[in-house]
């Protein structure tokens, strides 16, 4: 999507345009006929000077712990008019995951680590000469470092390896075969796009389980994304997609609306700063948990 900050996809133009240094998050929940519930959710994104993504971190609830309470009584002209009480109150206690992005010369991602608790999960991806990603492999790493901050390699065990191989079918199709650590085959894809380059649609399949995936994608003239529709019989059949509205004056998203199984599940509004560029909140309706959440905004400059 190009606007300068989405739900969960930043535009390194924009990003880079506007000099954006950081962004915080803060998510809020109301439940519908209750008080705004914080349970400390939030989110963080670091970034270069060239607008790339090089660390960012998210909350993740990990327990809850309720405890109780003691109100004292309130008194008026020496009357009780409220007796002493107690109440429950829950705390919710969240774990923070840490996430650093390394890239090559051309602004292409090599590393991903990500840390939580004392070990860290690491994905590396190579590219071959079109630029696509014909390498990945997962590690499970240790770091040696007494500055926590900082990372030194102690163990490393590789848990996957996954090549890929691309054959271009059509100037608009390819073909993608993904191959295990072993070198077999187990999964396939068929890449369609645009002349333009737009995503226009990629399905999988998986080799022995006869599973199968498929995301389409639709535009409008300015090759805005106007719905994202998702598909798979992973585990039954499951039907998702997405809508998305633009302002007319300067074509920033104000609204996407997502859908599971053609039943409407969140309605989500963006709203922005005085420039029009920069997402100040958003709000969600999520009408499955009959819930508002409040997302809020934050940012440092360069």
């Amino acid at each position: 999507m190009d606007i300068a900050v989405g739900p969960t996809n930043f535009n390194a133009e924009q990003i880079k345009k506007n000099k954006i240094k950081s962004i915080s998050i803060i998510i809020v929940d109301k439940p519908d006929g209750t008080l705004i519930i914080d349970k400390g959710a939030s989110k963080g994104y670091e970034f270069d000077e060239n607008g790339n993504i090089k660390r960012y971190y998210f909350t993740v609830l990990n327990r809850t712990q309720s405890e109780e309470i003691e109100v004292p009584a309130i008194k008026k002209k020496g009357r009780i008019i409220r007796p002493a009480r107690t109440r429950t109150e829950t705390k919710y206690l969240n774990d923070t995951i840490f996430i650093n992005v390394f890239y090559d010369a051309k602004n292409r991602i090599i590393t991903k680590r990500v840390r939580s608790g004392d070990y860290y999960d690491a994905y590396y991806y190579e590219y071959n000469e079109q630029g696509q990603i014909k390498k990945e492999m997962h590690c499970k790493e240790t770091n040696v470092s007494e500055n926590k901050k900082e990372f030194k390699m102690g163990v490393q065990n590789v848990l996957s390896s996954e090549t890929f191989e691309y054959t271009t079918l059509t100037p608009t199709q390819i073909k993608k075969r993904c191959l295990n650590d072993e070198g077999r085959e187990y999964k396939k894809a068929i890449i369609n796009y645009d002349i333009k380059g737009n995503k226009l649609s990629e399905t999988y399949e998986f080799m022995v389980s006869w599973m199968r995936q498929e995301t389409t994608y639709q535009y409008d003239f300015n090759e805005k994304l106007l719905k994202k529709a998702y598909q798979s019989n992973e585990s039954g059949e499951v039907k998702t997609f997405s809508i998305f509205e633009y302002a007319s004056k300067n074509e920033a998203l104000i609204t996407e609306t997502k859908f599971k199984d053609n039943v409407l599940t969140d309605e989500i509004n963006y709203l922005y700063d005085e420039t029009n560029t920069l997402v100040k909140s958003e709000v969600n309706r999520d009408h499955k948990n009959s819930s508002i959440g409040i997302v809020k905004y934050f940012y440092t400059f360069y």
